[in-house]
């Protein structure tokens, strides 16, 4: 279904649009979720099995579901070809929902101004003979569970960063004829698909956009508080980003002549990000 189908003569139906797109996001969030390995989803529901089914079809038999810290990496970089994009959708979804929600502007702190020398002295305290006894350990608490928050920012472009990545070939081997005997170098191996990826990270960033989605109010309101907080640094002259989407194409949409196919989650994220710059537009 096309944007333009949600456009009706009298304006935009903005519950029906987030209606539509929090149906359609739901089950590709849930599939990457089960395709990293995390055994459950918020946003699973009544087709949660048939979700499951269609995860296992993907990572392969035996995989996808045993709690390792690590993941095959073609299923490690299956999951992240459409995370970013999966996470680009649900932030501009979010500026959709928070578009009439708007924050109290917090009160900015004074500048501290450093008007003393630029090296402070600092003491110095010899006599570690004399060093306490150690406390009595403790007994270990459990780590707490980490989680991340979800990034309600598109990444700007960096200006420095090299148009490719280069990849180095070898190392020298650097030593001084008759006296130090040349060091072994091990030979290089290009990537397997079934190498190993530590996907700690990539589950908190999967947890995360799970949440998200399931609790959008929340996430619109951090939006707005962040805009409240844009609009007193610029009204205190202080220069600073001001619009959560990035300038240009959305952020984590396929490009052509890309590698990666065609999904789902490229028509979902253009008709989003024509959404939240609508949204913005009539919040202005």
């Amino acid at each position: 279904m096309s944007v333009w189908d949600e456009v009706s003569d009298g304006g935009i139906d903005w519950d029906l649009v987030i209606e539509r797109n929090v149906r359609l996001l739901g089950p590709i969030v849930a599939t990457l979720c089960i395709m990293a390995g995390i055994f459950s989803s918020p946003l699973e529901g009544e087709d949660g099995p048939a979700r499951r089914g269609k995860a296992e079809a993907l990572a392969g038999p035996g995989e996808g579901y045993l709690p390792s810290p690590t993941l095959p990496r073609r299923i490690h970089r299956a999951v992240y070809r459409l995370l970013r994009a999966a996470e680009a959708a649900v932030r501009r979804l979010i500026v959709v929902v928070g578009r009439d929600i708007v924050a109290a502007e917090p009160v900015l702190p004074p500048l501290k101004q450093n008007n003393g020398p630029l090296v402070t002295h600092i003491p110095v305290r010899p006599g570690l003979g004399l060093a306490c006894a150690a406390p009595a350990e403790a007994p270990p608490e459990p780590p707490a569970v980490r989680k991340l928050s979800f990034p309600l920012l598109d990444p700007l472009r960096d200006p420095d960063a090299p148009p490719f990545r280069i990849r180095t070939s070898g190392v020298p081997r650097i030593s001084f004829p008759g006296w130090t005997p040349l060091f072994h170098v091990a030979p290089r191996h290009d990537p397997l698909p079934n190498d190993p990826i530590d996907a700690g990270y990539l589950r908190l960033r999967l947890d995360a956009l799970s949440r998200a989605l399931s609790d959008l109010p929340r996430q619109a309101m951090r939006l707005a508080r962040w805009q409240a907080r844009r609009v007193a640094l610029r009204k205190a002259g202080r220069a600073g980003r001001l619009s959560p989407l990035r300038p240009g194409p959305a952020y984590g949409l396929r490009r052509p002549g890309s590698p990666r196919p065609e999904h789902e989650i490229d028509d979902i994220l253009r008709d989003l990000h024509y959404f939240a710059w609508e949204a913005r537009r009539d919040t202005s």
